[in-house]
């Protein structure tokens, strides 16, 4: 595993830690400000938006460990180079929807940075934010499982746990 590929890992895996303890924060301080009858308004949207940031953050994570869930009994079915072929396939369809996520998810935050969140005077567009480094994660890691399955054949792919950067 490389520099970059520890690096990457760390910094996911301190991303969710933080992303998890200011979510349990927002709902925790929502629900005793509500138990005390003093509800304070920020903390729903708050928790939304940071349940988004997560959801991203365990997607980066999950494509790094491989362990997203996957059904391959098809796979299985089929000769090693028609299985290869078919698993470079699949990675190619992950680069192709990476790049409408960044396509499509790139410009939202742009065109929502200068509208401010209900409860807090911060931009609607850290909602989008976390799409395009998302995506690009998921297209350098696809294709780097593209090029492992090309040079090493099926077990390359994995089923999960193995990193390839």
């Amino acid at each position: 595993m490389t520099i970059l590929s520890r690096m990457t890992d760390r910094a996911l895996r301190w991303m969710a830690v933080l992303l998890m303890a200011a979510l349990l924060v927002s709902v925790v301080a929502g629900v005793v400000a509500r138990a005390i009858g003093q509800p304070l308004a920020w903390t729903d949207e708050a928790a939304q938006n940071l349940l988004v940031w997560t959801g991203f953050t365990g997607l980066m994570i999950a494509a790094r460990r491989r362990s997203h869930i996957r059904i391959t009994m098809l796979v299985d079915l089929l000769p090693e180079k028609a299985g290869r072929a078919f698993e470079i396939l699949l990675r190619l369809a992950v680069v192709l929807f990476a790049i409408q996520l960044i396509r499509y998810g790139t410009p939202l935050i742009g065109r929502n940075w200068d509208i401010e969140w209900v409860s807090l005077p911060l931009p609607a567009g850290l909602l989008y934010l976390p799409i395009p480094f998302a995506a690009a994660l998921l297209i350098v890691q696809a294709l780097a499982e593209a090029v492992q399955i090309a040079r090493h054949g099926l077990r390359a792919a994995g089923s999960g746990g193995g990193m390839v950067l």
